[in-house]
């Protein structure tokens, strides 16, 4: 329960202070905003949107995180993901053309950044299984175990008869990450389909908008404060960009013997990255950005400027484990501390 109070608190903050930076009088709709909160994914996911059949364009927007959920979630046995960790080793397994195209944009990623993500991680975060397992670590010899099972370029993906097979006996796919952001497109693209012109999605630091506020202003966001539940650290309007993207060590994690322990692991080491408490990114939605703040977030501070320049018009703010903020050279004069 500790962790999701602190994913509910960190998701609230922001969303608050996106929806209240004001809602003056000369609107762009007349109706009423939409707005409903609901816990998928392992997250909190809060949905507002202006405009005629809100309501109905925002239950559309959920069936969509619901769908892809139920395609990718690993604490599932019926699910996509689990049929193939549970055939490792033994057989391909079909699954639907989406999660093909999940794993193909987890490769693409894997391989421009060798290794830093990997979705093939499903047994080192299953063993050590956080926000599952209390204050549990494991021992160095059980992770060392497990590290050879991680390992993208093994996983054996055809896109035609949309199969998949895990070679090695133990492996388990993890597609948590690449699954939030795909379905918030997704949920995005289902609220524009209904004639919405004014949204705003957060699903647990996963951020996209549509258009502008309801008074015609841009959204302002409000970036969590990685050591503080109910501060912020940096605000932002989104005036060049309808993406913003999160990964930092607070989001879910324990604390134990005065070490902090998050979700968030290094593929190659096996253990949590120690530099950053959180990565924000801010981009265009056609830039296709999905997993770039959680690869950052494992490279670290240098790492990440390089990978950002692969990225034109994409930003990010690095706040690191000792509290420094560094931001990329396009949000000076942008952000607010």
């Amino acid at each position: 329960m500790k962790v999701l109070s602190r994913i509910l608190i960190s998701s609230l903050l922001v969303c608050s202070l996106l929806i209240s930076a004001g809602c003056s009088t000369g609107t762009l709709f007349a109706a009423k905003p939409y707005k409903e909160t609901q816990f998928l994914m392992d997250t909190i996911i809060e949905i507002t949107a202006y405009g005629n059949n809100n309501e109905v364009a925002v239950k559309a927007a959920f069936d969509e995180f619901r769908r892809i959920n139920g395609l990718t979630n690993k604490f599932d046995a019926s699910s996509q993901v689990s049929k193939v960790n549970q055939a490792a080793g033994k057989e391909k397994v079909q699954v639907d053309p989406e999660v093909i195209t999940m794993l193909k944009l987890a490769r693409s990623r894997a391989e421009q950044l060798n290794g830093a993500l990997d979705v093939s991680i499903g047994a080192i975060t299953e063993l050590w299984g956080v926000g599952h397992k209390g204050e549990f670590v494991p021992s160095q010899a059980a992770i060392e175990a497990l590290l050879p099972l991680v390992n993208y370029e093994l996983i054996e993906i055809d896109d035609k008869a949309n199969t998949v097979f895990l070679p090695k006996l133990g492996m388990r796919i993890d597609l948590g990450a690449v699954a939030k952001g795909y379905a918030n497109r997704k949920a995005i693209d289902a609220l524009k389909a209904r004639g919405i012109k004014s949204a705003l999605v957060n699903a647990g630091g996963d951020v996209r908008i549509i258009g502008k506020r309801q008074d015609n202003q841009p959204w302002r966001i409000g970036v969590q404060d990685p050591r503080n539940s109910e501060g912020i650290a940096a605000k932002l309007a989104m005036t060049e960009w309808d993406v913003l993207e999160t990964s930092g060590d607070y989001q879910r994690f324990f604390v134990k013997d005065g070490v902090r322990y998050s979700h968030i692991i290094d593929p190659r080491t096996g253990y949590q990255p120690r530099e950053l408490a959180s990565v924000t990114i801010v981009a265009k939605s056609d830039n296709y950005v999905d997993l770039l703040s959680t690869a950052m977030f494992v490279l670290g501070v240098e790492k990440g400027q390089q990978l950002l320049k692969q990225y034109p018009g994409t930003e990010a703010i690095f706040i690191t484990t000792d509290g420094k903020k560094i931001v990329s050279p396009g949000l000076e004069g942008k952000i607010e501390f």
